[in-house]
């Protein structure tokens, strides 16, 4: 009889903590942080050559899964798209950004937009105006 007790109780023990190590959190993960990048390209810049490189900086925390970058350049004159480079993921604060190809005379916005690869709805956006003399 005193084995079977014994026994019951361990088997009581053996559940209870068991149970117990299998709940849930009740707090959930802190939601992500929307968004917000800063560039060191100025508003509007003339440049001697065809090509600027700039940094872009996310200046929130970074998503869990990281960013994607994407960047255009079209004319402000007569909205030509001047094609750039293949869109970047990073899980990196500061990322160093080319832009090339720009026309002679013509002054282009290039409009960078930052999404998160966690939140797809998580985006931020920021331009410029750039000139090749």
């Amino acid at each position: 009889m005193h084995k079977l007790l014994s026994s019951l109780t361990s088997i009581v023990a053996v559940i209870v903590l068991t149970t117990a190590g299998c709940k849930k959190s009740s707090t959930p993960p802190p939601p992500e942080q929307d968004l917000i990048i800063s560039t060191d390209a100025a508003s509007y810049t003339i440049i001697p050559g065809p090509s600027l490189t700039f940094r872009l900086k996310i200046e929130s925390a970074m998503p869990s899964s990281g960013v994607r970058i994407e960047y255009t350049v079209v004319s402000e004159i007569d909205n030509q798209n001047y094609p750039q480079g293949s869109a970047i993921y990073t899980y990196n604060p500061t990322s160093a950004i080319t832009i090339g190809g720009l026309p002679q005379q013509k002054i282009c916005i290039c409009t960078v937009k930052v999404t998160s690869m966690s939140k797809g709805t998580n985006t931020a956006t920021t331009s410029f105006r750039v000139g090749y003399k």
